[in-house]
């Protein structure tokens, strides 16, 4: 073979060599990328279960704690107020009838009498059924337990049956899920109840709006929900507004359910949040 050809050869096989060893870094990068990305999913879900575990924990020493306790403090308070009335009513009767005559009669104070007593037990009892009420509800948003016990819809309708309560803005529902949301897993249903707890919060703290809707559906093996309101609305392209309001939890918690994520909103038109995952993993 001639020398000229020998070096053609040789500079094909260099060429070729080279090109073999950029394929096999372009894999090796996009192998890298690819376990990176599996990586800091792994890490994500699990801080998210951690997350999840932690406020379910607070949940339960609530619930089962403190609201026992208060329980017990309203009976006791119960108890005390009627051993106290009988003893006070019953001393006061002794008085009366020791030191009343017909020419000198008297005007019992507020003080010693059992009514002034009564009316602070009340007062008590009132604070404490208050206390009930709220702690009641902390355990609830903290962790709702109605999601493992009846699923996503009616923990829905009870999410914005409380908000509906709480902050006084009409909540239009429409779950059109055709029972595809009983076959979501627990992980993917928390998922979608906590974008619409956080979208719901966002309703009532910056939207000013006085009317919302709550509303999923099913579609294409996917359950989609979608909360929006006819508030003042921002402008959604904005990095500073982007970046805040919880919008970064609601599209990381959706990517890590391999779902969907997406937010409209204009300056006077209201805002628009929708989310969709997968009923199958």
């Amino acid at each position: 073979m001639p020398a000229s050809q020998q070096l053609v050869w040789i500079y094909i096989a260099a060429a070729m060599a080279v090109g073999v060893v950029l394929a096999a870094l372009a894999a090796a990068m996009f192998i890298y990328q690819r376990y990176n990305i599996k990586l800091h999913q792994s890490y994500a879900k699990k801080l998210l279960e951690a997350h999840e575990d932690e406020r379910a924990w607070v949940a339960r020493e609530v619930h089962d704690d403190a609201l026992q306790r208060v329980a017990m403090l309203q009976h006791e308070l119960s108890e005390w107020d009627s051993d106290e009335f009988s003893t006070s009513a019953s001393t006061a009767s002794a008085t009366s009838a020791t030191s009343a005559s017909p020419t000198t009669p008297t005007t019992p104070s507020a003080s010693d009498t059992p009514r002034a007593t009564t009316v602070r037990v009340e007062a008590l009892r009132d604070e404490l059924q208050d206390l009930a009420v709220m702690l009641r509800r902390v355990a609830h948003r903290l962790h709702p337990a109605i999601i493992d016990q009846a699923g996503l819809i009616p923990a829905l309708n009870q999410l914005a049956s409380d908000v509906e309560r709480a902050s006084g803005i009409h909540l239009d529902t429409q779950f059109d899920d055709n029972g595809e949301a009983a076959h979501l897993s627990r992980e993917r249903a928390l998922t979608l109840y906590r974008i619409a707890q956080e979208a719901l919060r966002n309703v009532v703290k910056h939207s000013g709006a006085k009317r919302a809707s709550v509303r999923t559906r099913a579609a294409n093996g996917r359950i989609e929900i979608t909360v929006q309101d006819f508030g003042r609305g921002f402008v959604s392209t904005d990095p500073a507004r982007s970046a805040g309001l919880g919008l970064i939890s609601m599209a990381e918690r959706t990517r890590l359910a391999e779902g969907e994520f997406d937010i409209r909103s204009s300056p006077g038109e209201g805002t628009t949040v929708r989310a969709s995952v997968p009923v199958n993993e």
